[in-house]
């Protein structure tokens, strides 16, 4: 066989051979997921389909969630509000004045793990403005369509209902 041949030969060999990729090509869903998103739009979805304002707090949102390639994520959610006035630092407040520039954040952060076959992501929070869900994980289906995300949230009994959260944010 000559030298040519040869070298055709195994050039043929070695596009027929199957492509190996790294994990981050193979991981699909999480891989579609790393970045940052900001967010357009938020409900919570009562039994029924009837909506209101997510969590029941004044809109509009203004939100930011970033998954890192290490596997760390943060999330913040903002109410639309006036600044403080006289430009206060939240330290400098009233009580009374704190608690309801707090009562329109909403912010956690910790790891996130990615279940492709249920196309979810879990969320597991190492800290949170609400100290309830310090050490807890939150399970979102996730749909991905071009650069829109939507999370919807596990359904949960509130006031003998059963409602979830819907969130969708466009890739930053």
């Amino acid at each position: 066989m000559n030298k040519t041949r040869r070298s055709l030969l195994a050039s043929a060999a070695a596009l027929a051979s199957p492509i190996v990729l790294d994990a981050e090509e193979t991981a699909g869903l999480r891989a579609q997921l790393l970045g940052a998103w900001q967010l357009l739009d938020a409900v919570t979805v009562h039994a029924g389909g009837l909506t209101e304002p997510w969590m029941g707090r004044p809109g509009p949102y203004r939100g930011l969630i970033i998954y890192s390639a290490s596997g760390l994520m943060s999330a913040q959610v903002a109410s639309d509000r006036a600044p403080a006035k006289g430009h206060r630092r939240i330290d400098e407040m009233t009580v009374a004045d704190q608690l309801r520039y707090l009562a329109t954040y909403y912010a956690y952060f910790g790891r996130f793990e990615v279940d492709e076959a249920q196309s979810e992501v879990h969320h597991i929070i190492e800290a949170s403005l609400d100290p309830s869900e310090t050490g807890t994980t939150y399970v979102r289906k996730v749909a991905l369509v071009n650069d829109r995300m939507t999370l919807t949230t596990e359904r949960r009994q509130v006031n003998n209902e059963t409602r979830y959260n819907r969130l969708v944010w466009a890739r930053v």
